[in-house]
């Protein structure tokens, strides 16, 4: 028998399942070979070791082996501690499911970069004289005639521009029976100039209130007051919630530019919603009023343009 077939049959020479002949061999090989008889008193050791019975731990030996390790490291010098964890760190951080965890947010991340909403979703976008989208810029006739001076009219580049009063010659200073005649609508005018100035500045919750305020009170301008409260709702809560609130004011205000602004920006609002035909309901209402026909014609005019290209016609 060689080295190699002893390195086979070894453990079945431990345990005994060889026949007599080969038994007899091996055991030949062994008392001419050193190594062979080194290989069978190892596995011999290791058998031995298999068997011997179990010991139960005490109760307390879990505890007492993690209150040994707290006192080794606690002797530990300050950068071996540090070196403990910085190693444990780098163990969590190499583990696959870590990885691969943070290559699938590195791949989510990325492709929101890349996410493009339905063509459906879009709101139509037109372009102002100023060369702006006309859903980023709000641009208001004035409610009232323009005043015969040629003082321009204050309009914030991205707000609705408000009607502008003439203002009123000065007032001669006199005797205070004079001075206690003067307009008495002064303080109301402040605070719609007030509410206006918040409005500009996108304060559109503490606007809607002073407007609907302005609105409810009697005031001059109420009508004004009501369709700024109308377009801060807008702001605030989205164009579905923007339709009753120009319904309202068409309500109260009807047949005053205030009330047929209110109808133009609700056609805009059925348009951005995607509700066509109610859309274009609103823009033929608004072909009888002077002041809106032509902007309600170029609106109809886009409705009929943009219906042909997404049904594949020729407009």
């Amino acid at each position: 028998m060689d080295s190699d077939k002893f390195d086979r049959i070894v453990l079945d020479l431990l345990y005994g399942e060889l026949d007599e002949l080969t038994t007899a061999a091996a055991k030949r090989h062994m008392e001419q070979s050193a190594r062979a008889r080194d290989i069978y008193a190892h596995f011999r050791a290791t058998r031995q070791l298999g068997v011997l019975p179990a010991h139960t731990p005490p109760p307390d030996f879990e505890a007492a082996l993690l209150a040994r390790e707290a006192r080794v490291l606690a002797e530990l010098p300050v950068r071996h501690r540090l070196g403990r964890v910085v190693s444990k760190l780098a163990g969590y951080a190499m583990r696959p499911q870590l990885i691969m965890a943070a290559l699938l947010l590195l791949m989510i991340g990325s492709s929101l970069m890349f996410v493009r909403t339905r063509p459906a979703l879009h709101s139509a976008v037109q372009v102002t004289e100023r060369g702006a989208p006309e859903g980023d810029v709000d641009v208001v006739l004035p409610l009232t005639p323009p005043p015969s001076s040629s003082a321009p009219l204050a309009m914030a580049p991205s707000e609705p521009r408000a009607a502008v009063k003439p203002e009123s010659p000065a007032t001669p200073r006199g005797t205070d029976e004079a001075n206690a005649g003067a307009a008495p609508d002064a303080p109301g005018q402040d605070a719609f100039e007030q509410a206006l100035q918040i409005y500009r500045a996108r304060g559109y919750v503490e606007a809607q209130r002073l407007f609907e305020r302005l609105s409810r009170s009697g005031h001059t301008r109420a009508a004004e007051a009501a369709f700024y409260a109308a377009l801060s709702t807008r702001n605030i809560k989205g164009c579905a919630a923007g339709l009753s609130a120009f319904a309202r004011v068409s309500e109260r205000f009807p047949s005053s530019p205030a009330a047929h602004d209110a109808v133009l920006r609700a056609a805009r609002c059925q348009e951005q919603l995607g509700n066509s035909d109610g859309a274009r309901s609103g823009y033929e209402s608004l072909l009888r009023v002077p002041t809106h026909a032509r902007r309600a014609q170029q609106a109809l005019s886009r409705l009929a343009n943009e219906q042909a290209a997404a049904s594949g016609a020729t407009p």
